[in-house]
């Protein structure tokens, strides 16, 4: 919580155990801006550690182990729990420098577009702010108190 105000950053978060988010919403409460990763399909595991490992990876393992993110359902599943005011979907790569570094080119049927605009559209059906970020957004919270316990800061997770 910071000065009364809660925000997670999952960039990330593949949401594979939705106890993780109990837990932090046991924390926390509700939540006011989450920020989540839906780059869904997501890198091998080769493409940021291959030059790390000893050996080559087996294709089936380097596929297995892949850089994605949380799909519709479970960042909804997110959502769910945690009960944010705003929801941003941020992290997937969009910006136009980064195309010369990881080759993303999205179209509106590729997979992560499609599952943020879900997640997107549902968020807003149910009355919470919901965007797609791309390039730059700027969010002014202001403080609602000064915190109970100033040692517990949690920011990103």
């Amino acid at each position: 919580s910071l000065l009364g105000r809660s925000i997670i950053l999952a960039a990330d978060s593949n949401n594979l155990e939705s106890s993780l988010y109990r837990h932090i919403h046991e924390v926390l409460g509700d939540v006011d801006l989450f920020f989540i990763g839906m780059e869904c399909d997501g890198a091998p595991m080769s493409w940021l550690y291959g030059p790390l490992l000893t050996n080559p990876l087996a294709r089936k393992n380097d596929q297995s182990r892949r850089f994605d993110g949380s799909d519709y359902q479970k960042g909804m599943d997110i959502v769910d729990i945690i009960k944010p005011k705003e929801v941003y979907v941020y992290a997937m790569g969009q910006e136009p420098w980064l195309t010369f570094l990881t080759s993303i080119k999205y179209t509106d049927e590729s997979r992560p577009i499609v599952e943020s605009n879900k997640l997107v559209d549902e968020c807003r059906r149910r009355g919470i702010i919901a965007e797609r970020l791309y390039l730059k957004k700027e969010i002014i919270l202001a403080a609602l108190a000064e915190p109970a316990r100033p040692e517990m800061c949690l920011a990103t997770v």
